[in-house]
């Protein structure tokens, strides 16, 4: 018998919920978050709702969970970036996929990686 294929339907995630994502060790320079962990992967930063997902889940969702910390951010505050959505954007293997599209321009990347930063918390700190 073929195998069947899940398919979440994409919702909407409220201001009030988090996000997470994983951080590899390398974007930490003194136990500080560098600000290049904020990039897009295929147009999008790939977050992970925190309706669906734990920020240990999310870590565990790395091809090496031991080298990547986890931040959470607030959604409304990603919101409240000039620029920045928080679209729910399910995979067939992670319902809790959500993708923050980035913007193109490099000056006004700078300033939204600054911003995001400056919401971001370390929920799971890098393994030393």
């Amino acid at each position: 018998m073929a195998e069947q294929s899940v398919s979440f339907p994409a919702e909407i995630v409220p201001d009030a919920d988090s996000i997470f994502m994983r951080a590899h060790k390398n974007f930490f320079r003194g136990g500080t978050l560098g600000q290049g962990v904020f990039k897009a992967h295929d147009g999008g930063m790939s977050v992970d709702w925190s309706k669906y997902s734990s920020a240990q889940q999310t870590q565990l969702r790395g091809r090496k969970p031991k080298e990547n910390a986890v931040i959470e951010m607030n959604v409304g505050e990603v919101r409240a970036i000039p620029t920045l959505e928080v679209s729910h954007t399910p995979k067939q293997d992670n319902q809790a996929h959500c993708d923050v599209p980035l913007p193109e321009f490099d000056e006004d990347l700078t300033e939204v990686r600054f911003k995001l930063r400056g919401i971001a918390k370390i929920v799971i700190p890098v393994a030393q």
